[in-house]
């Protein structure tokens, strides 16, 4: 079969964008090891052989490699004396050799969900033990709403009820406290 230059330049150019892609694949374990023991000697990255070799076997498994994702979960795995030169190696070394796992970005934490309100059934009166079931208890003539704005950030205020009786009568009210001081 004779080719002429035209096929040959067709394949060379497919060649070419086969080793392109090919780039952008993992290195091997062996590679990975070679290159992570290089860089931590030429960064000076004082971390035991051990230490080193472990990070390695966890690169080599396909299912442990997904640890190498993110740097917080990587120190996880590092005993806590060597974790900052741990995390130099990740930066400087880990994150250079395999960037298509590896990110150094600090994880932004997810917003914290607003308290829920809390609610308060206060009843108001001479005794405490002639009150429906509540919450809070104030003497007669004492105010809801200054109690309200003593605790509360924000509240509403309800009245459920009232009945008269003894000295002053009976009040029963709801505050709705949305954040507490």
């Amino acid at each position: 079969m004779k080719v002429g230059r035209t096929g040959l330049s067709i394949v060379f150019i497919a060649l070419s964008m086969y080793r392109f892609c090919d780039a952008q694949t993992l290195p091997t374990p062996d590679e990975f090891d070679r290159s992570l023991k290089a860089c931590a000697d030429s960064q000076k990255i004082s971390l035991s052989a051990n230490i080193i070799d472990s990070i390695s076997k966890l690169y080599s498994g396909e299912s442990s490699r997904q640890v190498l994702r993110s740097s917080s979960e990587f120190l996880l795995l590092i005993p806590e004396g060597n974790r900052i030169e741990a995390y130099r190696l990740y930066a400087d070394c880990i994150a250079k050799i395999v960037p298509q796992i590896a990110t150094t970005a600090v994880p932004t934490p997810s917003p914290t969900p607003p308290t829920p309100p809390t609610v308060y059934r206060i009843c108001a009166g001479e005794y405490e033990r002639a009150c429906p079931p509540h919450d809070v208890y104030l003497y007669c003539g004492s105010s809801i709403e200054g109690w309200a704005k003593d605790r509360c950030t924000a509240y509403t205020a309800r009245r459920l009820n009232t009945y008269g009786g003894n000295k002053c009568g009976y009040s029963l009210d709801e505050i709705i406290c949305s954040g507490s001081k």
